[in-house]
């Protein structure tokens, strides 16, 4: 195929001979992002590149029908990165950064959803055309890459969603649709687009009430239900917790860094246990830690001896194992949360 814009040249051929470059680019321009998300503090479902093959390449501009000069200087999704992001603020978000740390061509780039007409339906995304900022681009590592386009594309979970099942039923306007299909389509995006809404919302409201359970355990009020987000304000605020862990921190107890994340799973172990033990507000586990405060020490020093290399734990699962053996848990309930050891049963024959 020799004349595919008209010009003579064959850029099927043309874009053959340099895709290398352009996966090489992909590759470091992914990497290069999950640092910034990362330096940034940002959170996203998955990240994920590619050059464009060149079947596809040469559909496009041959579907164009001579739009193009140049193409390989023209077309700007050669190289192609999608992040998935959880919620719509955080599409907003990363495409500020994006703007930040990058040279966005903004006449290329733009939100697909705003650009909808009010009669359309869809669920589009962000995309960002960018090259390498000159700072960058002069480094050693990243010369080759100076003046390449990529395109970003930046969704949530849920437009991504609409967009995969929305390419597979191959609907791309609203007018391409049956008639009798077009009123569901509208409805179903529109769901789509208020599942994301609501999904901020909820994320929102948790943060205020995770807010307003650490103003209560710092004013001393433990009348508080118990869940993963109480229990978290609890353990971060209360002047027991405090004394526990300097109590572990005495006897060598590893524990997890300020900055370390808590696993998940610890949370979800020690606010399912307290369930089981009908210990239901906060103000419960309280109690029974300070009426047990003497035995935390002996008890915690029964698992140290038991191990060779202890292994860093948060705060969340010293409780949840300290209590176990408090509330005196049968073995069978120890080794539903940890692995067997005889340390448990050592443990437990300290409590009266």
């Amino acid at each position: 195929m020799k004349e595919e814009t008209g010009s003579g040249t064959d850029w099927t051929a043309a874009y053959s001979a340099v895709r290398n470059t352009y996966e090489r680019y992909c590759d470091k321009l992914r990497d290069l992002l999950v640092l910034v998300l990362e330096t940034y503090g940002v959170e996203y479902v998955q990240m994920e590149g590619r050059a464009k093959d060149v079947a596809s390449f040469t559909e496009k501009i041959q579907r164009k029908g001579g739009k193009y000069d140049d193409p390989l200087a023209e077309v700007t999704d050669l190289a192609g990165i999608r992040i998935i992001a959880y919620y719509v603020e955080d599409v907003e978000r990363i495409a500020s950064i994006i703007r930040r740390e990058f040279s966005v061509l903004e006449e290329h780039s733009g939100d697909k959803q705003a650009e909808l007409a009010d009669n359309e339906f869809g669920y589009a995304s962000f995309h960002l055309v960018l090259e390498l900022a000159e700072t960058r681009s002069s480094l050693p590592e990243w010369r080759e890459f100076a003046g390449l386009k990529a395109e970003v594309q930046v969704r949530t979970a849920l437009q991504h969603a609409w967009a995969a099942v929305n390419h597979k039923l191959d609907y791309k306007k609203s007018q391409d649709s049956p008639r009798e299909l077009r009123r569901r389509l509208f409805r179903l995006s529109a769901l789509f687009e208020l599942a994301d809404e609501e999904f901020s919302k909820i994320r929102l409201e948790g943060e205020r009430i995770s807010a307003d359970y650490v103003r209560e355990v710092r004013s001393g009020t433990y009348d508080l239900e118990v869940n993963v987000d109480s229990v978290t304000a609890w353990i971060r605020e209360d002047p027991l917790v405090a004394r526990v862990r300097q109590v572990a921190h005495r006897i060598g107890w590893p524990l997890l860094g300020d900055s370390d994340p808590v696993p998940p799973v610890d949370r979800r172990d020690l606010v399912h246990f307290l369930n089981t033990q009908d210990m239901t507000r906060i103000g419960d586990l309280r109690d029974a830690l300070e009426q047990g405060e003497n035995l935390i020490e002996p008890v915690l020093r029964r698992f140290i001896d038991d191990e060779e290399e202890p292994h860093p734990t948060s705060m969340e699962d010293l409780m949840t194992q300290f209590l176990l053996v408090y509330k005196k848990a049968p073995v069978e309930v120890w080794n539903a949360y940890y692995e067997p050891t005889d340390a448990f049963s050592a443990a437990r024959d300290l409590v009266p």
